[in-house]
């Protein structure tokens, strides 16, 4: 009787066990991953994925901003972290998995400057007013520049400003503009440019940020993915790492993938041609590509957005 009371004890407990879920049970891998993307420096991630139709990109960050939403066809978005960052304070159904680019400013010098010294009588171009470009320049600089400050609207502006020596909006010479990668390289090496042979890198906004904020770094574009509980993004991600590692380590990639292909069709996808993101790459990884975990780099992230007026993240923001 007690043998049998206790196999029925055993036949019970092992189908309970059958019939409790597991807690360990790994989400599906997503395979069709769609993927939206700015033009520019984060583009150049995507390098492998010039002829994926599931990898698209635009040239206007707040329409990339308005992916981020419940309706969304896209499960990858990437765009500049804050604003990754407030949409999912909105309620965005949306994690932050990964910084991808780490910064590509810089300020350039016209060549105008007699002494090659920025200072507040000297004319320098900001482009993007209250957005990430002013506001990482006055974190850096305070206010001590302000009467000098010009504004334009975008990067391709200041690059004008940059090639031309003058902001044509004013009428008035420029000393230094402050201007973005892969923009910069194309327009210091433009032989038809005014400041041809004159202009040059003046600073580092990379470096300058780091010195003002006891060594942290920029977190500038990140990837945000999808908030599902039944996909796992894993396998992209890490392919995506893979690709960058390498493209960083050896630029001559990009020409790999994409210069057979229509330069113009490249350009229109990635914002650049294969040529100029060898370039750039080579030149000190001018595009600040690189890959790091959103959860692993809480304080960069957390340090970087209170210049903008954010509050600490928590983890439950992370993928």
């Amino acid at each position: 009787m007690k043998k049998r009371t206790l196999a029925l004890l055993g036949l019970i407990a092992g189908l309970a066990s059958c019939q409790t879920p597991s807690k360990t049970t790994s989400l599906e891998e997503k395979e069709d991953v769609k993927v939206i993307c700015p033009t520019g420096a984060p583009a150049v991630a995507f390098y492998n994925h010039a002829e994926d139709d599931r990898f698209e990109t635009n040239s206007v960050p707040s329409n990339i901003v308005s992916f981020l939403n419940e309706a969304s066809p896209y499960d990858m978005v990437v765009i500049d972290t804050v604003s990754g960052i407030r949409a999912i304070n909105n309620g965005a159904p949306y994690k932050m998995a990964a910084t991808i680019t780490f910064g590509n400013f810089f300020i350039a010098a016209t060549g105008n400057d007699d002494d090659g010294v920025m200072d507040s009588d000297d004319k320098i171009v900001l482009f993007g007013q209250n957005q990430t470009p002013d506001l990482l320049f006055h974190y850096i600089y305070g206010t001590q520049f302000d009467s000098a400050i010009e504004y334009v609207n975008a990067v391709s502006d200041a690059a004008g400003c940059l090639a031309s020596g003058k902001n044509v909006a004013t009428g008035n010479d420029v000393d230094y503009v402050f201007v973005a990668q892969p923009v910069l390289f194309a327009t210091l090496n433009n032989k038809n440019a005014a400041t041809y042979g004159k202009s040059s890198i003046y600073k580092n906004i990379q470096d300058e940020y780091k010195e003002k904020s006891s060594n942290k770094e920029l977190v500038q574009a990140s990837v945000f993915v999808k908030n599902t509980d039944k996909y796992s993004y894993d396998s992209y991600l890490s392919s995506l790492k893979d690709d960058i590692d390498a493209v960083v380590s050896n630029p001559n990639l990009v020409i790999e993938k994409l210069g057979d292909l229509d330069e113009n069709a490249v350009k229109t996808k990635y914002g650049i041609a294969p040529a100029a993101m060898k370039g750039v790459l080579a030149s000190n990884n001018g595009l600040g590509l690189g890959y790091k975990k959103a959860k692993d780099n809480k304080e960069n992230i957390n340090n970087f957005i209170s210049i903008f007026g954010l509050s600490e993240v928590s983890d439950e923001i992370f993928a």
